[in-house]
């Protein structure tokens, strides 16, 4: 389950490099294909990590505006890097 977690990690990060924006969880998951409650997790071990912070937007619904933090940024411009260096784009990652 952990070795999931970090690839929807990794994919959440590279697609909010591409977006260039703050996004909500559930755009995120929309974007990757995934289930809503992996992403959460996703994102909470990025926050804990310091490369993504959160702010809530409303309550009502609980909406949240996801965006890289600068170490988020260098992280996600280096995966991006490996990502077209292995291929994986071709195979399920986020280009």
């Amino acid at each position: 389950m952990e070795s999931l977690t970090h690839t929807f990690s990794i994919r959440a990060l590279l697609t909010l490099l591409k977006q260039g924006h703050m996004m909500t969880v559930e755009e995120i998951a929309e974007a990757l294909g995934e289930p809503h409650g992996s992403v959460v997790h996703a994102i909470d071990v990025l926050r804990g990590a310091d490369l993504v912070e959160a702010k809530v937007r409303r309550a009502e619904p609980y909406t949240e505006d996801v965006s890289l933090t600068p170490a988020g940024r260098i992280t996600a411009e280096k995966l991006k890097e490996i990502e077209s260096v292995i291929g994986w784009a071709g195979h399920g990652g986020v280009t």
